[in-house]
């Protein structure tokens, strides 16, 4: 059977009753976390170092009772020697141990003892094994190690000293790649201040795989980064971010049910707007959870959802309204649904890999939509876009099948 080991023992306030493991990131406790990879790994059971009354502990047992673990509290060296035997492996994590699940359950799969370069894991606060490793908080190792444990005092650092029995019995190291503890995907939270550092850096590394030339892209990305942090300071933010995306989108309805066309693309723009700040936002929460190592179908129902609302709109305001002709009325359906999917598809097929973004910004679309309405050339902007996309793509889909012989 597979145990999970946590630690809620390394105190951030004088009483002990406020722990490192306590501390939120993105919104979640550590310890939390490491129960996460715990159960990922496979792990069976529980058994938490902790003092009873520490805040925050009836909440991790709840949540691994939720998980199916059996939870045991245990405050020394003999307790866990009693819950332990010989044929049980164990997965011992560090205190306040914050470790990309990318990264961690891998070296979960198999008996080791998880190593970090020295100058790097003693600057982040790691333990030391030698003069070229310090250990990154995680052991994978037989539970016979443990009965060891009753060779020594009654309070020794139980995390610690296993460890040292792990090492005397000649347990594998494996390494964490040493970029991990720079960008701070494998790190030990040792106050709040540390804490909001990961949210940080995780924001800063979303944000960079997110911007891109475009308008819409380019201003997600300014407000995400001006405002993220603090979002980050309340729980499940992305989550309020998705929702608060239905608020414009349902405005876009109903001024497009009002005829108010200008107004309607305007809050569609927004609606884009505030569905990619909660995609950057989104996959920044992801980086340290399991979900990270899972597809997330998220973003793509929700711009498949804003295309919907473009295409329907563009429709309308090209002449799809009720009492319209029924060819004016098909052919303004037939010009918006061509607009949008030559808008989608190029997104993922354009030739030009750099003009892909320019496809995916709805937001700057819907501008350039609303600013045709003003001058009434809605129809002649949107026809002339479709037809010059189309004549552009042919031409170099044509010029590349005839270089290639084909």
């Amino acid at each position: 059977m597979r145990i999970a080991i946590l630690s809620m023992l390394e105190p951030l306030a004088v009483d002990g009753l406020l722990t490192r493991a306590g501390l939120r990131v993105n919104g979640e406790p550590v310890v939390e976390q490491q129960l996460e990879l715990a159960i990922a790994a496979g792990a069976q059971r529980l058994l938490v170092l902790a003092d009873r009354r520490a805040v925050g502990l009836d909440d991790l047992v709840a949540v691994a009772g939720d998980g199916g673990l059996d939870v045991r509290i245990v405050a020394d060296a003999p307790g866990l020697c009693s819950e332990v035997t010989a044929a049980d492996e164990l997965l011992v994590f560090g205190d306040a141990l914050v470790a990309d699940p990318v990264l961690a359950l891998p070296l979960l799969t198999v008996s080791g003892i998880v190593t970090v370069p020295i100058e790097e894991g003693l600057a982040a606060g790691f333990e030391r094994i030698d003069a070229e490793s310090a250990w990154g908080g995680i052991l994978v190792i037989p539970g016979a190690l443990a009965e060891r444990l009753r060779q020594l005092p009654r309070d020794c650092d139980v995390a610690s000293s296993l460890l040292r029995i792990a090492l005397m019995a000649g347990v594998t190291p494996r390494g964490v790649e040493p970029r991990a503890i720079g960008d701070k995907r494998w790190t030990i939270v040792r106050n709040e201040t540390e804490a909001q550092a990961i949210e940080a850096q995780r924001l800063r590394r979303s944000l960079a795989e997110a911007r891109g030339r475009t308008p819409g892209r380019a201003l997600a990305g300014f407000v995400v980064g001006r405002f993220g942090n603090r979002l980050f300071e309340a729980d499940r933010s992305p989550a309020l971010v998705w929702w608060a995306a239905l608020a414009p989108a349902a405005a876009a309805i109903a001024l497009a049910a009002f005829a108010m066309f200008s107004a309607a693309f305007f809050a569609i723009a927004l609606a884009w707007l505030t569905v990619r700040g909660a995609m950057i936002l989104d996959a920044a929460d992801r980086q340290g959870r399991i979900a990270s190592a899972l597809p997330d179908r998220k973003p793509l129902f929700a711009l498949l959802a804003v295309d919907v609302l473009l295409l329907v709109v563009l429709a309308m305001a090209l002449g799809g309204t009720v009492g319209a002709e029924t060819l004016a009325m098909l052919g303004a359906w037939c010009v918006s649904t061509v607009f949008v999917c030559v808008a989608r598809i190029g997104a993922v097929t354009f030739p030009f890999m750099r003009a892909r973004p320019f496809f995916e910004d709805r937001f700057s679309q819907a501008i350039v939509l609303q600013l045709a309405l003003f001058g009434d050339g809605l129809g002649l902007i949107a026809m002339s876009v479709v037809i010059c996309v189309m004549i552009i793509w042919t031409g170099l889909l044509t010029f590349g099948t005839v270089r290639s012989g084909k």
